[in-house]
């Protein structure tokens, strides 16, 4: 049989730094190992970032930043008519990577021209849907336009996938009922290491991981009783990995030490070794968060800020520990967090499991497969 084309469409690929740029590439390889090389990924840069050499091991087409719908719908034609088997489409959506504000209509018309009534098969991965916010702001006018292109995208594609409860539930209202709406939260772009460290053998620290502005509303967010909460757990300094800039030299005397950018690899030793992770993230959005999954995916304890928010797939003292609604940790609880996060990711949220479950929409999506 001839291998699959799969037409995968990103706003950004290696070397840029960004969780779709991971996602798409790491995806892009479980894939071909899940289906024994039955998958041929033709990786399309069709972002906002600039057009560097792209660092990927597959075929890539870029468009350079033309936001050109014709360009694109015809570069999804040109590869289908080319391919000597059955064609997917897999589109990474995030308005923002396709457009300055947010609204990718170019991109929904390439994708209309291109796999609409007896196209390509598109499988779509909503990674975001609409931004909001108050009346001064640009996503406030923008957000009716982001809701009408993510709408009319879930009704053009034959399969959808989004990393979160809710975001499945918006997209649902748009698609006839047999269209699969999976759940799929994000895996760690920073190593799934098949065996970690034990609670006892960690290393007595806890790491802030991500971006300036994220770290800069966790710093500001630590208190003396929470510093004392991590204390009782063993903890004696903070690793501070990512953009530099935002850590202070110490915390209530508990030292931090700043890393800087550092590589996957070495980001994923950290981890293996952390006792903890501290993330200041809504606790309902944990599942779209790529620093979020490599914490449970090394065993690093998350201790999130956040306010008390329901959650669906993941839960509060057994996936993470929401610190303002601690007044003290116990070890047993933090054990049962480290052992039930990394087991949860493995069964949930993993590379392979996330490949397999997108070969099996690929074969919903074309049952000529």
């Amino acid at each position: 049989m001839s291998p699959v084309r799969l037409v995968h469409i990103a706003p950004e690929l290696p070397p840029t730094v960004g969780g779709i740029a991971d996602y798409t590439a790491i995806l892009s390889e479980r894939l071909a190992e899940v289906s024994d090389g039955a998958v041929e990924s033709v990786l399309v840069r069709a972002g906002k970032t600039p057009a560097e050499p792209p660092e990927v091991d597959f075929r890539c087409v870029d468009h350079d930043r033309s936001y050109s719908a014709k360009a694109l719908s015809a570069t999804i034609e040109q590869l289908s008519n080319g391919a000597s088997g059955p064609v997917v489409g897999l589109l990474q959506y995030s308005s923002y990577g396709y457009a300055p504000r947010g609204a990718p209509l170019w991109l929904l018309r390439a994708l209309q021209r291109a796999c609409g009534e007896n196209g390509v098969p598109l499988i779509t991965m909503f990674h975001e849907l609409y931004a909001t916010g108050p009346p001064w702001t640009s996503a406030f006018w923008l957000s009716p336009v982001q809701r009408y292109i993510a709408a009319q995208l879930a009704r053009l594609s034959s399969a959808i996938v989004t990393n979160r409860a809710k975001s499945a539930a918006w997209l649902r209202r748009y698609v006839p009922a047999e269209t699969p709406v999976r759940i799929q939260p994000v895996f760690s772009n920073v190593g799934e290491p098949e065996h970690v460290p034990s609670w006892d053998e960690r290393e007595p620290y806890a790491v802030v991981f991500g971006g300036k502005r994220m770290k800069t509303r966790l710093y500001d967010a630590l208190q003396p009783a929470h510093i004392s909460m991590m204390r009782d757990l063993g903890i004696r300094r903070v690793v501070d990995i990512g953009s530099p800039g935002a850590a202070p030299e110490a915390i209530s005397y508990m030292p931090v030490e700043e890393r800087g950018i550092q590589s996957a690899e070495s980001i994923s030793a950290l981890l293996s070794d952390a006792r903890a992770g501290l993330l200041h993230y809504p606790v309902d959005y944990l599942t779209k968060s790529g620093i979020w999954s490599g914490y449970v995916a090394h065993g690093a304890v998350p201790l999130i800020f956040s306010p008390p928010r329901a959650t669906e797939t993941i839960h509060d003292g057994r996936h993470f520990i929401r610190l303002q609604s601690r007044t003290q940790i116990s070890t047993d609880e933090a054990v049962t967090v480290h052992q039930e996060g990394y087991a949860w990711y493995q069964t949930n949220a993993c590379t392979v499991e996330v490949a397999r479950s997108m070969f099996d929409l690929m074969h919903i999506s074309n049952p000529t497969l």
